[in-house]
Order: C-alpha cells, then sequence, then structure tokens
C-alpha cells in the first residue's frame, strides 16, 4: 500500500524523536552526537558538544581548563577538590564533589545530570564500563581518558577537544607540546642505545618505584620519552618496594626523588634537604649517580599525574644537558601555567638545576 506525504513526513519525526530517546541518547537536549573511542579502546556515543561533564579525578579537569572549557564541569571527585583547595583549580570552587575516584557516589552524579562523566581508563577501579553500567539508567555516557600517559597523550586531548567543540584549542594547545617533543625525539634519536642514561626514580616514599612493563604508571615511559632507561623495565606493578642492593646492583646514572612539594613550596631548601638524605644513604654511595652528584628531586607537579607530560623536557634537560643547551624546562612550564591555565608561575619544581 503507498503512502501519502503527509503520513511519510509525521513516521519520520517520530522515528527521529525514538532514536533520540534510545541508548545513545545524550542527557543533554544536545541535537548532534559524535562517536569517539577512549583510552580503553571503548566506542561511546557523545552529544555534540558536550556541555556539562562530571570529572572522576583532576586531570581531565585541568585539561578541560587549557581548552577554555573549565566552567563546563559540573561535578568533581576528591582529588579534585584537593587541587582547588591548593590553589591550581580556583574556578570549581562552587562545584560539588561526588565521592572519590575510587568510590563514586552515583546518586549524587545522576542529581548533576551531566552529558558526559570522565574517568580513568585502566588500572584503577571502577574502570569505564563499571561506571557506565552504573550510569546508564540515567542515560549518563562515561568516557576513559587518562591524560597522564605522553604515549597517548595526543591522542587524548585530540579526542577532548572533540567533545568539547575545542577542536582549534586542543590543536593549538598540542602544537605548544609538539615544538618541544620534536626536539626532544629528534635528539633522542641520535643516541645510541649504548649511550642512554639508566634512571631510578624514587617516589614520595623511601625506595618506592614504579614498573616499566605493561600498561604501568606512566613514570617508566615518561622516562623513555626523555630517552633515558627505567631501572627496572622488566616489572610490570604500578609501584613496588625495591631492595636498596639490588638499586645498588644495578646502578643508576642518574636518581630522581619525587616530592608533593611544587606549587606551594616556598624555596628549594627543603629540596635541598631531600637531596642531601638519599646522597648520605651508605647503601647508594657507590653507585655512578652518587658518586656523580647526579641526584635531583622533582615535583609530582612535573612527573606525576597530568604533569607527566612536562617529565619529557626536564628529564631530557638533566639526563643530556650538553645535547639540550637550549631547552630550558621552567621557561617551558612557566609559559603553560600562564598560557593555558591563566596562572602566574609559582614554587619549586626541580633541585637542582642542570
Amino acid at each position: 500500500m503507498l503512502i501519502g506525504l503527509k503520513q511519510i513526513v509525521p513516521i519520520f519525526l517520530t522515528a527521529v524523536v525514538l532514536i533520540a530517546l534510545g541508548t545513545g541518547a545524550p542527557a543533554s537536549s544536545n541535537d548532534e552526537v559524535i562517536t569517539v573511542v577512549d583510552s580503553a579502546g571503548r566506542e561511546v556515543v557523545v552529544p555534540y558538544p558536550v556541555k556539562s561533564v562530571v570529572v572522576l579525578w583532576s586531570n581531565p579537569a585541568k585539561e578541560m581548563r587549557a581548552l577554555g572549557a573549565v566552567d563546563r564541569i559540573v561535578g568533581m571527585d576528591q582529588s579534585t577538590k584537593d587541587e582547588v583547595d591548593k590553589g591550581t583549580l580556583p574556578e570549581l570552587t562552587n562545584v560539588p564533589v561526588v565521592g572519590t575516584q575510587e568510590e563514586p557516589n552515583y546518586e549524587k552524579i545522576a542529581e548533576l545530570k551531566p552529558d558526559v562523566v570522565i574517568c580513568l581508563s585502566a588500572g584503577y577501579p571502577p574502570e569505564p564500563d563499571e561506571v557506565q553500567k552504573k550510569l546508564e539508567p540515567f542515560g549518563i555516557k562515561v568516557v576513559g581518558l587518562d591524560f597522564y600517559r605522553t604515549e597517548v597523550w595526543f591522542d587524548e586531548i585530540s579526542t577532548l577537544g572533540r567533545m568539547l567543540g575545542k577542536e582549534s584549542e586542543a590543536e593549538e594547545y598540542m602544537s605548544f607540546f609538539r615544538s618541544y617533543y620534536d626536539l626532544i625525539n629528534q635528539t633522542v634519536a641520535t643516541i645510541p642505545d649504548s649511550d642512554r642514561k639508566t634512571v631510578y626514580f624514587e617516589g614520595a616514599k623511601k625506595y618506592l618505584t614504579y614498573g616499566g612493563a605493561g600498561y604501568g604508571s606512566g613514570i617508566p615511559n615518561m622516562i623513555r620519552a626523555a630517552g633515558g632507561k627505567d631501572l627496572y623495565p622488566e616489572r610490570s606493578e604500578l609501584a613496588f618496594e625495591v631492595d636498596p642492593e639490588d638499586v645498588a646492583r644495578r646502578n643508576p646514572d642518574v636518581i630522581f626523588k619525587g616530592t608533593t612539594l611544587g606549587w606551594n613550596a616556598e624555596s628549594d631548601e627543603q629540596f635541598k634537604s631531600i637531596r642531601d638524605e638519599i646522597m648520605s644513604r651508605p647503601e647508594l654511595a657507590n653507585t655512578k649517580a652518587v658518586k656523580n652528584g647526579q641526584v635531583y628531586v622533582i615535583s609530582f607537579d612535573v612527573t606525576g599525574g597530568a604533569g607527566k607530560k612536562f617529565g619529557p623536557v626536564f628529564l631530557a634537560k638533566v639526563l643530556y644537558p650538553e645535547k639540550f643547551q637550549d631547552l630550558d624546562p621552567i621557561e617551558f612550564y612557566r609559559e603553560y601555567l600562564n598560557r593555558f591555565q591563566g596562572l602566574e608561575y609559582r614554587g619549586v619544581y626541580l633541585y637542582p638545576t642542570p
């Protein structure tokens, strides 16, 4: 039976409405949707542009600010609130807290009706599929983006820019980092493997370090991006304690000690005290790093979390100062804070300066 034009139009409109109300529907009234692939390899249909976001850790908050979209954050986890209290995310002072990254408060998230929740992609439960299962009844989409792994950071920023409708801002942001990364990559490519320096990176806890095999914490890949060799490439643990004698046997060329000091540090005296403690450890006295004075204290602001994207610049300068004479990590970080975070430079991030 033929259907007249007047019958076709209502049927077509009904189909559009049904599609919009289906499982792929965004929480907002956005007319358009796009499909993105997150860092867990999941295809997710999200509104375009995403207008409201709940972040389940601080990394995406800082990256959204860099793209000029921090005002779209309608809920945050406790780690992001810690950054607010620290003074690095003042725009979010009045944004509600929705639990922690490990234990999100799904009821509070649902009440906020965000288009998207951004969480970690893998290795830190709850993973995206679990979060999505909890929020599926509310039509809230979940995207897993990390922003701490140097090997996928550019892809993640591109994805974030697409979601937010901030493609040109994302390209400008990435271009700033590429100008430094390209220099590092080109220079490191000229260093023979036999000449690359081995690095022991110690966490805030004494003799705690990071595994380089598998997914990992991002620190070993940050070291490799700077042209170094991490001391435990065969270990797959996120973080683990090591035997001091084993560190000595492996004999690192350079030692980095991570510290939570940085943005709020008033002078380098505390950094110097931390370095002195490592230099005085008898079990490390005969390592090349200690004997040659190649022990550095570095802030997690530039080597941890979202700060890992700065790590290759800081580490490359320390590892190969003769090859990076014109590279200034502090000026690099200062420009980043000014241009992409709207913050004035302050604090201490590396001691001693190479």
